[in-house]
């Protein structure tokens, strides 16, 4: 049953429907907010019929949604708890790639600092960098156009076609060692060419005793390089490691090999015992 409601700011009077009874609702006249009270009177009294936007008879739709301050205390500390959940998480992000950012760039360069020089054009051995035992290097030029760099005097051995250029080191700095044969070996530089396990162990100390650990190619001017490395333990010595280099080309077939302590395989002698290889002027195991 509609019952009747008077404005407390315009004093308008308008039918309303029973079930918007001690509701709010604003006033279809001033749209000032006002409650219709349960004890209004019955229809009959003068009404406001002028409304633009309600009908005379005000259905559910016409009643205001009264906001409770206690929910939206806790809407707005739900909102910054959420806040600070996402600052601490792109906190915890940034320095996480920040981390890794000072690790990538200290790998960098302590890569930068392992580096060894690459033989220039035209066959001019850059000199290797100081090193902090100050090693003696000694070039050995061969008459058939290659050459390499020793830390001491190299001592030479030649037979049956092969010639043979080596340094024992000692415990420290290892065994350094070229091997170059008057033989053809054509097969290595097929693009799937491989190496046998026993060439791959030839002029190995305690070969036996190694196994492959690592095998990889790389292509030079017009031939193959073969890159294999050996490992094991040899009793009364440790872990030890041998890197050989081989590759044939004009007839000959080239052994570029180094052993000694799996700890010492990638020190800078090493490294620049391989780079100061050069043949005819370019330098084939600097890649």
């Amino acid at each position: 049953m509609p019952i009747v409601a008077t404005c407390s700011h315009c004093h308008a009077t308008f039918e309303a429907n029973d079930r918007l009874a001690d509701k709010k609702i604003r006033c279809p006249k001033c749209g000032e907010v006002i409650r219709i009270s349960s004890g209004a009177a019955t229809p009959g009294a003068t009404t406001f019929r002028g409304a633009p936007a309600l009908s005379r008879n005000l259905m559910d739709d016409a009643e205001i949604p009264i906001k409770d301050p206690l929910a939206d205390r806790a809407a707005h500390s739900l909102a910054r708890k959420k806040f600070r959940r996402r600052l601490m998480l792109w906190s915890v992000l940034l320095t996480f790639v920040a981390i890794i950012g000072v690790g990538i760039y200290i790998a960098y360069q302590k890569v930068q600092t392992m580096k060894m020089p690459v033989a220039a054009a035209g066959g001019i051995i850059i000199p290797p960098p100081p090193l902090a035992d100050q090693l003696h290097w000694s070039t050995f030029e061969s008459p058939n156009d290659w050459s390499i760099q020793f830390p001491d005097v190299p001592q030479e051995s030649s037979a049956d076609g092969t010639t043979t250029i080596w340094l024992d080191g000692g415990p420290d700095l290892g065994r350094f060692l070229v091997e170059v044969r008057q033989e053809s070996n054509a097969a290595w530089n097929n693009l799937t060419g491989q190496i046998s396990v026993e060439e791959a162990k030839r002029e190995v100390n305690s070969a036996n005793l190694l196994s492959v650990a690592d095998r990889r190619s790389l292509f030079a001017t017009g031939y193959q390089v073969h890159r294999i490395r050996l490992t094991g333990d040899i009793p009364m010595q440790g872990s030890h490691s041998a890197i050989t280099y081989k590759f044939s080309v004009d007839g000959a077939t080239y052994t570029i090999l180094w052993q000694g302590k799996t700890s010492e395989a990638g020190s800078q002698v090493v490294r620049h015992f391989f780079v100061s290889f050069q043949r005819k002027g370019a330098a084939p195991l600097s890649g």
